[in-house]
């Protein structure tokens, strides 16, 4: 089975899943469906490894020979693409930014009442509500910061130490398979 039809058995396998989670409502059901959607991620982490043309923008690099825009492209694909895609087809931000908001003012609104025992686990119940949603709004900067970081690293010609850098940077990522 070549990489594409493993992604198109993965992406079915979600679905399947994803419908025992609507019937059968449980932490196991949505857990496993969580780790499906880690399989269609890889696989199609491998499908895009394989449309890249890897091997011959790391020698490009390791010689410190002029990158065409093509090279480039390529190289920001490695190395911020995720990021950038998460980035345009994320919905959610400004829900994530409310959720907070309103979290924050119902914490400040029990800031002035008393800490009872019903107080305090209001209050614990509230955090943890912000404990699940920080996340998503810090991922969703992080990868903001991240892809500004190297279109302001790429704005301007390489050094020698840049090539190098982004040189082990590719290795690194392809020993590591985490691309």
């Amino acid at each position: 089975m070549d990489g594409v039809d493993q992604l198109r058995a993965n992406i079915q396998k979600t679905i399947e899943l994803a419908s025992h989670c609507a019937q059968a409502e449980s932490s196991d059901n949505y857990g496993a469906l969580a780790d499906q959607i880690e399989e269609v991620e890889a696989a199609a982490r491998e499908v895009f490894e394989s449309e890249l043309d890897i091997a011959s923008l790391l020698k490009k690099l390791k010689e410190a020979k002029p990158l065409t825009s093509a090279d480039l492209k390529t190289l920001e694909l490695l190395i911020v693409g995720d990021a950038e895609y998460y980035l345009k087809y994320e919905t959610e931000l400004d829900h994530w930014k409310n959720e907070v908001n309103q979290v924050l003012a119902e914490i400040a609104r029990l800031q002035s009442g008393g800490f009872d025992v019903d107080g305090l686990m209001h209050l614990r119940a509230i955090c943890r509500e912000a404990a699940r949603v920080l996340p998503a709004v810090v991922f969703y900067f992080d990868q903001k910061e991240r892809a500004a970081k190297f279109q302001a690293a790429t704005k301007n010609p390489l050094d020698a130490e840049a090539y190098r850098f982004l040189a082990q940077i590719i290795e690194e990522m392809l020993l590591s398979n985490k691309m």
